[in-house]
């Protein structure tokens, strides 16, 4: 968590990197913090060059000399870290690519066994800078495994997927020949980009889609038939807080039967916009987040309520996908007895990490600080287990059923109306 609580290394959309860590601790202007605002420029050398070996020591150097400085267990989780990293530097370095370095930074990093320890290239830190400000392209659709298959689980409206009659529940077999991942990338060279799918009937379908520029996706929002509200973000941050907020304006305006929040895709992101979500559903500042400073004790972090609160009934529906904030944010509703939590058990990556700049353009997440939620549990390799666990299934995708969401719905049609004027757990 930045400030708040990036994610996991993850890629939610094709074509696009969307994961973000959440950062939490305090702000020291003399490190070289990532700024969510502001696009990177990549350092570009010639590949197999002097030139590449050069920037390649000092990008090793710097990304080992912060760990060194700021991650957060002392002892490195066991791991002779300065000897390690010493050992692996001459290798790292003679890397000839970008591509190549970055994967073997990575491996040195992954020694630490947190997986919010790591670092990404400086062609995927812009592109993901890009998805969050501007129109990027993209093929509009989302994919998960399911079932042991990667199967599309979302598609956006007026995208390439959707003007090509993709649809949910169909398996991602190939992408440009090459097999279909949750890390595959386009086709820079390619004006089309070819995706083979299988449907539900085991037909084989080849589509050709044109990559446009689609516009940074900030959630969706949809009223059921039966009257609730369903919301559906995938990280915490200043554009999906204003989104957020908008949304809720509109529930002032025109209540709901009930919400049910979204968060299977939500890798986290800034604690304190965690915090400004939960506010809204919450008539008194509670407790949300609990963060080790130094020497000091854990300090809660509370929400702030705004002047219209939603008191009405509210479940949260989690996945193996969820992570740091979406945790939190999750773990707050059901410790407090605000809402049910359906799904599956989320990540369980839950500490406040910190984002830095490195000298080639690329970003390096160190975790910083250990973290509890707002109760004092430690989420960091537990996760959240919901109180209703549901899996997701292929064919009930393509019969366009989510059964999780289905459950969420039904739980807040049935609870009662209103929580008490004092707010639960404050």
């Amino acid at each position: 968590m930045s400030s708040g609580v990036r994610a996991v290394r993850r890629v939610r959309r094709l074509g696009a990197v969307v994961g973000a860590l959440v950062l939490l601790g305090g702000c020291q202007t003399f490190l070289p913090y990532t700024d969510d605002d502001r696009v990177p420029t990549p350092v570009v050398v010639a590949d197999g060059s002097a030139e590449r070996a050069a920037l390649n020591a000092r990008v090793y150097d710097a990304a080992v000399n912060w760990v060194t400085r700021r991650f957060y267990k002392r002892d490195f989780g066991g791991v002779d870290w300065r000897a390690e990293s010493a050992a692996r530097r001459e290798a790292a370095i003679a890397r000839p690519t970008e591509r190549e370095f970055y994967g073997a930074l990575n491996e040195t990093l992954d020694l630490l066994g947190d997986r919010h320890t790591n670092a990404v290239t400086p062609t995927r830190h812009r592109e993901r800078a890009l998805s969050r400000l501007e129109p990027t392209p993209n093929l509009g659709f989302s994919m998960r495994h399911v079932d042991g298959q990667l199967i599309v689980t979302s598609i956006r409206p007026g995208g390439p997927a959707d003007l090509a009659g993709v649809r949910p529940g169909w398996r991602a077999d190939r992408l440009n020949g090459e097999p279909a991942s949750l890390t595959s990338t386009l086709r820079k060279d390619l004006d089309v980009q070819v995706v083979v799918f299988t449907d539900g009937q085991g037909v084989e379908h080849e589509v050709s889609m044109s990559v446009i520029p689609l516009p940074p996706y900030l959630g969706d929002a949809w009223r059921r038939p039966d009257g609730v509200l369903v919301l559906s973000f995938d990280y915490f941050g200043p554009a999906t807080r204003r989104w957020f907020d908008e949304q809720m304006r509109a529930v002032s305006a025109d209540p709901p039967r009930g919400i049910v929040i979204d968060l299977r895709d939500n890798t986290g992101g800034l604690i304190i916009d965690v915090g400004r979500a939960l506010a809204h559903f919450f008539p008194v500042p509670q407790p949300y987040a609990r963060v080790d400073v130094g020497y000091l004790p854990r300090f809660p972090y509370r929400t702030r309520p705004p002047r219209e609160v939603w008191t009405g009934p509210v479940a949260i529906v989690i996945g193996d996908g969820s992570a740091s904030g979406a945790e939190v944010f999750a773990a707050t509703f059901q410790e407090t007895g605000r809402g049910p939590v359906f799904g599956l058990r989320s990540m369980g990556a839950v500490i406040a990490s910190r984002q830095l700049l490195l000298p080639d353009g690329g970003e390096l997440s160190i975790g910083v600080r250990s973290f509890r939620s707002g109760a004092g549990n430690v989420l960091e390799g537990v996760g959240v287990t919901p109180d209703h666990e549901i899996q997701y299934r292929a064919d009930e995708m393509r019969q366009g059923t989510d059964a999780m969401i289905e459950a969420a719905a039904a739980a807040v049609l049935a609870a009662p109306d209103r929580l008490a004027a004092d707010g639960p757990n404050p």
